[in-house]
């Protein structure tokens, strides 16, 4: 025993060693909650490609600087801007625009604007129905506001690239240039508008802290020189910021006030602080373990293993108090009897809770299986630690007599075994029965990824109000388009944005953000320069000529091989945002995003995607919902693997009638947890009740090993291991994340159900 304990002591050693390392180098914390539950397995071309634009979509920042002073505003959004820029951290920053660039703009479409038509004017040139366009023609030149002189009328004889123009779906509709910067007004105030394109992986804490604190310190120094300085934003990355931060701090909470809960536990019901110090070496072995393991497979941790797998590696807590308490009674015996008397019941304990998280690995979500390495290892190790090591630091004297406590913690032994109490259990049974019907009835499943988040009500309004001031409508479904070449991507994309026409129509989307309504593809603008040859150039140009009073007029030239592509777009261009709707464009083909707004019918849209080979919509929202939905019936199959795994390891032990009755309180709360939980069942309850069956498993087992003499002893373990588990998994319940919030609340409802059923496990007053 004294070899295992040293070469376990090495290996602790070893792991406190790459831990140290792992936390010099620094720790990747993931914050994304669709990362923890992105399904692995399958990494197509397709997915790769969503993955890219869901990426980049997540790096755009829309920040709106507002005062009543225009100069201020300008000023501060200027400044605002140089930090950004300066930050290292972003690939564009989009401030104001360069002077003329609308002129630019102009001059860069002019060349090529016989083959830039808009959708009506298209379709009445195709029906033979230019005088239409004649008679717009002659409206603008006669109206008012005339625009066009003219050496225009005889370059662009009907104003189709004016026409063309005013029609862009520019996706911030509501904001103008003024001297180069995008402004809108709301009352007295003057907004302009910051638009910043980061790089790197948003969701990375180091990233979000780095950004989020020059921003923030920024913005502080400009309303210190601006007190009525207002601040608009909208982007992941502060989602995200945010909540790490908060999961952050409720796991320090939840961490603190459980260590201190189980502090003061053990010293009131101890009085040694021996006891206590066993404890924390069990639980503080455990942790460091699983950390280390995790760090060196993972690389880094995600904060919702953070905030779940140290509680979780609380529950090794178990096994320390049966051997703890075991000290109880002036037959306690050595430490070494003292180990030999528990040990059968915590090795089943510990073999069956690891059963349980070992399940989770079946798991096609790499958070939850970090989760389960986490919580495994961290078990593992602690179990190793009674073992090997706490028989050699216990004290041979047994503990005082605790005459109290021992009677308090045989009453519920007492309540299920003693004939006087049949009452009381009938009374039990039939309020469990009427709060399960109760729960039934207002059994509600909730897989909306959307809920199971917490997003900063701060955070929202600003979004609104950045939403509402300029316009943006973009929602985060959106297509996929794969081809082999850009034109043929092109020609992909106008027959995809002919489906959504219609189907905007129909009120299934609100619009969409796509290249070919300000580039067509070189196959249309050669057939809208034929059509505007053929059907309003020669039939209608001399006589509108003629009712212009010019004499001198020419049929324009129109060209022929020369083309408009999106590599006529600058970096300072003001459609430079098309630049991020082109995923890819190499020699291995192109792909392009479609951006859409506000769909309202999800199913229409995969319907579409279905009817234009090479497109593919993608709903990451909803497709991670529908993944939970399905998930969440597979975690129920675990769960009931998990109890067929189980149940070998006790037939083994305790035969057929024996294991049965083993295993009838644990599945019991199972079944009772998630109808008194009070809360909507997820994936996150259904994982949790894998782990109700566990924890329900380890008080089980150890009542059904208590002999008779010990059975006072053995309640006295299992409550305290209960009330530490609650002080873990409790507190949990009071997260702001409600992935989290349901996980703890239905672990505790189902760990108070375990333990209260726990002694029908017992072995009859009759037998040994």
């Amino acid at each position: 025993m004294i070899r295992a304990a040293i070469a376990w002591l090495l290996v602790v050693f070893l792991a406190a060693v790459v831990l140290f390392m792992r936390l010099h180098r620094g720790v990747a914390l993931q914050t994304d909650l669709a990362a923890l539950l992105m399904p692995t397995g399958g990494a197509t071309a397709v997915r790769r490609a969503q993955d890219l634009a869901a990426a980049s979509l997540a790096q755009r920042v829309f920040v709106l600087i507002g005062d009543h002073d225009r100069a201020s505003a300008r000023n501060a959004g200027a400044a605002l801007a140089d930090a950004c820029d300066r930050s290292g951290l972003a690939t564009t920053v989009t401030y104001r625009l360069p002077p003329n660039s609308l002129i630019a703009l102009a001059r860069m479409y002019f060349p090529y604007r016989f083959g830039l038509l808009t959708n009506e004017d298209r379709e009445l040139l195709r029906h033979a129905q230019g005088d239409h366009i004649v008679a717009r023609a002659l409206a603008t030149v006669y109206g008012p506001e005339a625009i066009a002189d003219a050496a225009m009328l005889r370059r662009d004889p009907f104003l189709l690239l004016p026409t063309f123009l005013t029609a862009l779906p520019l996706p911030l509709s509501n904001l103008a240039l003024d001297d180069g910067i995008l402004t809108v007004h709301d009352g007295n105030l003057t907004w302009v508008l910051l638009a910043v394109q980061l790089k790197g992986n948003v969701y990375a804490l180091t990233v979000q802290d780095r950004f989020v604190a020059i921003f923030d310190a920024t913005v502080a120094a400009l309303r210190r020189q601006t007190p009525g300085l207002a601040i608009a934003r909208v982007g992941a990355i502060f989602y995200a910021h945010q909540g790490a931060h908060s999961a952050v701090s409720e796991t320090t909470v939840i961490t603190v006030l459980s260590i201190i809960g189980t502090i003061l536990l053990i010293l009131i019901v101890f009085r040694d602080p021996r006891p206590l110090a066993l404890t924390l070496l069990a639980i503080g072995v455990g942790v460091l373990c699983a950390f280390s393991v995790c760090l060196s497979i993972y690389g880094g941790i995600h904060v919702v293993v953070l905030l779940l797998g140290a509680s979780l590696t609380g529950i090794a807590i178990d096994y320390c108090l049966q051997y703890i308490t075991a000290r109880f009674g002036p037959d306690a015996g050595t430490p070494r009897e003292r180990l030999q008397r528990v040990l059968p019941g915590i090795t089943l304990g510990a073999l069956t809770t690891l059963i349980g998280y070992l399940t989770l690995m079946l798991a096609p979500f790499p958070g939850l299986r970090q989760l389960a390495v986490f919580s495994a290892v961290g078990l593992a190790a602690s179990f190793l630690t009674v073992v090997l090591w706490l028989p050699l630091l216990d004290s041979p004297l047994p503990l005082s007599d605790r005459a109290g406590a021992l009677k308090a913690a045989g009453l519920l032994w007492d309540f299920w075994q003693l004939p006087n109490y049949r009452r009381g259990r009938l009374l039990f049974v039939v309020l469990c029965v009427t709060a399960a019907g109760i729960g039934l009835s207002r059994f509600t499943i909730d897989d909306d990824l959307r809920h199971q988040q917490v997003l900063s009500g701060t955070l929202r309004d600003e979004e609104t109000r950045v939403r509402h001031l300029t316009g943006m409508t973009g929602g985060t479904e959106f297509f996929i388009l794969q081809d082999g070449d850009s034109e043929s991507a092109a020609q992909r994309e106008e027959l995809l944005l002919d489906r959504l026409a219609t189907a905007k129509q129909g009120g299934f989307v609100s619009g969409y953000q796509a290249i070919t309504p300000f580039i067509p593809s070189i196959k249309r603008q050669r057939e809208n320069r034929e059509l505007v040859n053929a059907k309003l150039l020669q039939p209608h140009l001399h006589d509108y000529y003629q009712q212009l009073g010019v004499t001198d007029g020419m049929q324009p030239v129109v060209p022929e091989n020369s083309f408009l592509t999106p590599a006529a777009l600058s970096p300072d261009s003001p459609l430079a945002f098309l630049r991020n709707l082109t995923l890819t464009d190499d020699m291995h083909g192109t792909t392009r995003v479609v951006l859409l707004n506000r769909v309202s019918n999800s199913d229409a849209m995969r319907t579409i995607a279905a009817t234009v080979p090479g497109v593919h919509y993608a709903d990451p929202v909803g497709e991670l919902s529908a993944s939970l939905a399905a998930y969440r019936r597979r975690a129920i199959i675990l769960l009931a693997v998990s109890a067929l795994l189980m149940m070998p390891v006790l037939i083994w032990r305790y035969g057929w009638r024996g294991s049965l009755r083993t295993a009838l309180p644990p599945i019991t709360a199972v079944i009772l947890a998630p109808l008194l939980a009070g809360v909507s069942f997820n994936f996150f309850g259904a994982i949790a009740l894998i782990l109700v069956l566990s924890i329900g498993f380890d008080y089980t087992v150890f009542c059904r090993e208590s002999a008779p003499s010990r059975r006072a002893v053995t309640m006295l373990g299992v409550c305290l291991a209960m009330v530490a588990t609650l002080l873990s998994f409790g507190l949990l319940g009071f997260s702001r994340t409600y992935a989290v919030h349901a996980f703890g609340t239905t672990l505790l409802i189902g760990t108070i159900l375990a333990f209260i059923l726990a002694p029908l496990a017992g072995r009859p007053n009759n037998q040994p």
